[in-house]
């Protein structure tokens, strides 16, 4: 491309984003131009707390609906499903640019992230999240954010997804069901395992009524009698559990005989699970 037509590529982007910017600025000024102030029945202080305190989205938006003052006290976008395309953020098939507006966003139902990394940004500018359904993928993310995200989540599924404490050490998988505290379903790929994994997993109490649990690319790490003795027991959870390409033979040859003694089981007593391994 020649200087030229640097220039007028350039000189059009600046354009674009010149009326993007005059345009939001004219619709908070004609927002702001009804505000008026109120004279509530109640004092100022309980007023103002309420609209600091919304309980939950919809009450919040009933709010706003009813006084701007609520909107101009407390500035928050609610969205019902947040997801991801080419690198941009959408909702409902429009791209989002969150650090556009000033203002916090409440997520009511879905977060699909599938872009890399597309989250550090987000975090600052989240009030609150209610979703239902988390979809990460190919995403590094704190202890810390992600159970602002997974806390009301009853289906999750973490795709390639790295979850660190502030130290930068990798947490553990059980650390991730204990506070998926709603979940029904949870699916994890590559997740980061120790012998005592499993153990662990025992004594969370939303564990063993989990519709659906399933484990990617596990290692040999993962205590298999135990998963075995527990599985047995279960007349609740699906499992499928597959394991890594580069398991050892003998490894292999344990999962043999445990799938062998599922296949000869006439009558069960429990939710068979589906082990994949090479």
């Amino acid at each position: 491309m020649d200087s030229s037509k640097r220039a007028c590529a350039t000189s059009s982007n600046q354009k674009r984003k010149a009326q993007d910017s005059v345009m939001v600025t004219c619709k908070r000024t004609k927002f702001m131009a009804t505000y008026r102030q109120q004279n509530f029945s109640m004092p100022d202080s309980v007023i103002f707390y309420i609209a600091k305190n919304p309980k939950t989205a919809a009450l919040y938006l009933k709010m706003v609906k009813t006084c701007k003052y609520f909107f101009v006290k407390n500035q928050i976008i609610v969205i019902d499903r947040l997801h991801t395309f080419r690198g941009k953020w959408m909702v409902k098939e429009k791209s989002l640019d969150l650090t556009k507006y000033n203002c916090k966003y409440w997520i009511t139902d879905q977060i699909y992230a599938s872009c890399k990394n597309i989250l550090l940004p987000f975090f600052p500018k989240l009030y609150q999240c209610d979703a239902k359904n988390l979809l990460l993928h190919s995403q590094v993310v704190s202890f810390i954010d992600l159970s602002l995200l997974i806390s009301s989540a009853e289906k999750i599924y973490l795709y390639d997804v790295v979850v660190r404490h502030t130290d930068s050490s990798d947490v553990p998988l059980e650390d991730i069901v204990a506070i998926a505290v709603k979940a029904k379903e949870i699916s994890v790929t590559k997740p980061t395992i120790t012998s005592k994994t499993m153990k662990e997993l025992l004594q969370i109490p939303h564990f063993a009524i989990l519709d659906h649990f399933s484990l990617c690319n596990l290692s040999e790490v993962f205590d298999i009698d135990g998963f075995y003795v527990y599985m047995k027991k279960n007349q609740h959870t699906k499992f499928y559990i597959s394991f890594d390409p580069q398991i050892s033979d003998a490894f292999k040859n344990r999962l043999e005989t445990i799938v062998d003694e599922i296949l000869e089981t006439k009558q069960f007593s429990y939710k068979p699970p589906c082990l994949n391994f090479t």
